[in-house]
């Protein structure tokens, strides 16, 4: 904090250059005076619109959107002995010890503790199924 009054630096390599009641909270956060400073930071922060809306029965229903997800879609279990690729989706119900694998990118996985680590590969059911090539693709058993 280099001047003015009631300012805080509280973020890791932050800093506040005059003014008063101001905040830098977030890391590497540089703020430069004005009162709504601390203000404007907190709204930049949050989402202003959720594309998401909670229906009468509990369940949480996207928009009428498209959504773009770079890294990948882990539904269900998650699992600990995977390296996940980019771009990938994975469906498994089970634990992480038989949770499945997309490790290639732009590969896809269901079933039970399978594993797609080629490039655009799939596994699309059975158990215990490995798709190493790119472009492979096991239909399941």
């Amino acid at each position: 904090v280099s001047g003015g009054s009631d300012n805080s630096a509280a973020g890791k390599y932050s800093s506040v250059s005059g003014g008063s009641q101001n905040l830098a909270s977030s890391e590497s956060l540089s703020v430069f005076g004005g009162e709504d400073i601390i203000k404007n930071e907190l709204q930049s922060t949050f989402l202003s619109v959720i594309p998401f809306t909670k229906d009468a029965g509990g369940w949480w229903v996207a928009d009428m959107a498209m959504f773009r997800f770079p890294k990948g879609i882990v539904v269900g279990a998650r699992s600990s002995r995977c390296t996940y690729g980019e771009a990938t989706l994975s469906v498994s119900t089970e634990d992480d010890t038989f949770g499945n694998c997309p490790e290639g990118d732009g590969s896809v996985t269901f079933g039970r503790s399978n594993t797609a680590s080629g490039k655009w590969s799939s596994v699309i059911g059975g158990y215990g199924n490995t798709a190493s090539g790119s472009y492979s693709s096991i239909s399941g058993g």
